[in-house]
């Protein structure tokens, strides 16, 4: 995830070998009749073409009998006359991210394939709008709580105890999530799929290879999770690999390098303060605009890096926001650590990963895993504490072998990648018989802020609208640039007026599906994007910085005369702007 996957504002983890038969070609036959019919959508932040609707399947799929989960379903049908009988579907990060809501990105990432076919949207059985296993016990009552432990174990006792009157754990697979999506990609009469996932996503495409290989056509793995992942197995190695990175890349950079000269000193010293006592520094909540104060362990730094390596836009950062620490101002990193978003719908969360992820960890392999590296083994023997309070499936250990297709795949890999490394893309690319793997240089979980990036969409494009991945031209991928070091923390905060802020306040929807409210809180402006929030800091009369992020990530309000904001526009570095009209 994406996600992503992951960076929440101004975006669109956080987690036997099927013999493949050879992919069929562009389909002509005509579909089978559908047997699900949609209608228009209710729901405001869908486009006004989008057609939606609900499938029920059972919960338990091997029975056929008994609970059923309705799935939500969205279409974004083809704009043009000649529409291709295959379908494009679309697989969230994770795992817990909704495919509907993620998957809206592609209206723009690949624009031009939509003039032929549909984008098919499925929230997977407990996310979204599908019967989502929300733990409310989970929510922190602070940032802090968060922080220092974002899931109890008795708390996530209690959230299983309530969801097992309601649901059955061990049904929330990653095989029935796949089968669940080709069940509704038989009712609505689709005969192939061209899929297209990232991060948790990608595993569900393997999986979907592997258990109903004649029904892809092509496939699009953006940042593998491999079905023998085992997270949180190799999250420090993974992470230190891509730190480690970026500071030999600030080192060879001769502005970073002359910026910042003593940064792995400097990290070194961050890290040794907040071991010695945690350090306490003044915030303003973002949820509620008051002050608070927020305590910096080194667990809570060494997180924070990791959220900010993520993107690119955010890990420019991250040598000055160590810099400033080291010389003794924590604002920057205390503000960005209050930004780590939560896990989505964490009762599905868990139910993966703890079947397919931490029942596979051998105590024998966690010295090795963690050996060298500044996280440690605490996070895993977290995760294998609470996974033994969760009630989830026991998969055979052939669900880890490697999955083999010969169905046209194009693998894209990340240079500093802290959650899905391009080591795993290129293992799972062996097996993948007709594949072809890129590596975007420099780029982390996602491609935030890079420069050329509609080079890797392009080339999401030419897959599918070939059906193959043999004549593709990759030169354009070296081309893709990183955003620049940040030296500065941006714009100075200037004061305005609460009768200047007023009109800004309300809610604002894109052409995307993006939607965002303003509201005014102790004297503030919020940005609240789905279920994050950002305090914005006033740079002019009518432009912020949510506080938290880097320079270069703003919002600028339209007005007509002295009437209330008609728009907002979103600025995230390297990307074309989004505008959000205000809505009624």
């Amino acid at each position: 995830m994406k996600r992503a996957e992951v960076f929440v504002i101004f975006c669109s983890f956080l987690l036997s070998a099927g013999a493949g038969l050879a992919a069929a070609p562009p389909s002509t036959a005509p579909p089978s009749a559908p047997r699900l019919s949609l209608g228009a959508c209710t729901d405001p932040s869908l486009p006004k073409d989008a057609r939606c609707g609900t499938y029920e399947v059972f919960e338990n799929r091997a029975a056929k009998k008994g609970r059923k989960i309705p799935l939500r379903v969205v279409v974004l049908p083809a704009l043009g006359p000649d529409k291709l009988p295959d379908t494009i579907i679309y697989f969230a990060g994770g795992p817990g991210g909704s495919s509907v809501e993620q998957g809206m990105y592609l209206r723009q990432s690949v624009a031009p394939l939509r003039r032929r076919r549909d984008i098919l949207l499925v929230d997977a059985r407990g996310t979204g709008g599908s019967r989502p296993l929300d733990c409310p016990e989970l929510r922190p009552e602070s940032v802090q709580g968060y922080l220092d432990q974002s899931m109890p174990p008795g708390k996530v006792r209690a959230c299983r105890e309530r969801l097992s009157q309601i649901a059955d754990l061990t049904q929330y697979t990653t095989e029935n999530v796949v089968d669940d999506a080709d069940e509704v990609r038989a009712a609505l009469g689709y005969p192939q799929v061209n899929l297209i996932g990232a991060s948790y996503g990608t595993r569900v495409e393997l999986v979907y290879l592997r258990r109903h290989p004649d029904r892809v056509r092509t496939a699009i793995l953006d940042g593998v999770s491999t079905t023998h992942n085992r997270l949180p197995l190799f999250v420090p190695r993974n992470t230190q690999k891509a730190l480690d990175g970026l500071v030999a890349e600030c080192a060879g950079d001769a502005d970073c390098a002359k910026a910042f000269p003593h940064l792995q000193d400097e990290l070194a010293a961050v890290l040794a303060q907040t071991e010695r006592e945690p350090v306490r520094v003044q915030l303003k909540d973002p949820g509620t605009g008051k002050p608070s104060e927020l305590r910096l362990s080194r667990a809570t730094v060494l997180v924070t890096l990791r959220f900010m390596l993520y993107e690119p836009s955010v890990a420019a950062a991250l040598p000055l926001y160590v810099h400033l620490a080291a010389e003794g101002n924590w604002q920057p990193l205390a503000q960005m650590a209050s930004t780590l978003p939560p896990v989505s719908h964490p009762g599905f969360f868990l139910s993966v990963i703890c079947a397919e992820d931490v029942a596979f960890i051998r105590d024998q392999d966690i010295p090795d895993a963690v050996a060298g590296t500044l996280m440690g083994a605490s996070r895993i023997r977290r995760n294998q504490e609470l996974c033994a309070e969760w009630r989830a499936a026991k998969l055979p250990e052939s669900f880890e072998a490697p999955v083999v297709s010969d169905v046209p795949t194009l693998v894209v890999n990340h240079e500093r990648d802290p959650a899905t490394p391009s080591s795993d893309g290129e293992e799972a690319a062996r097996t993948l018989r007709n594949s072809r793997s890129i590596l975007i240089p420099d780029a982390g979980h996602g491609m935030a802020g890079m420069k050329g990036q509609e080079c890797v969409y392009g080339l999401w494009v030419k897959t599918i609208e070939d059906g193959s991945v043999d004549r593709l031209d990759t030169s354009c991928v070296a081309k893709v640039e990183r955003p620049a070091f940040a030296f500065s923390l941006g714009e100075p905060e200037v004061a305005v007026a609460r009768a200047d802020l007023e009109p800004l306040v309300g809610s604002y929807a894109g052409e995307n599906g993006m939607t965002v409210k303003i509201d005014l809180v102790e004297g503030r402006l919020r940005l609240e994007i789905g279920p994050e929030a950002y305090l914005l800091v006033p740079t002019a009369a009518s432009r912020f910085r949510p506080e938290g992020l880097p320079a270069g990530y703003f919002m600028r309000f339209e007005r007509n005369g002295e009437g209330p904001a008609t728009a907002a526009i979103m600025v995230k570095p390297g990307e074309p702007e989004q505008r959000l009209t205000r809505q009624p």
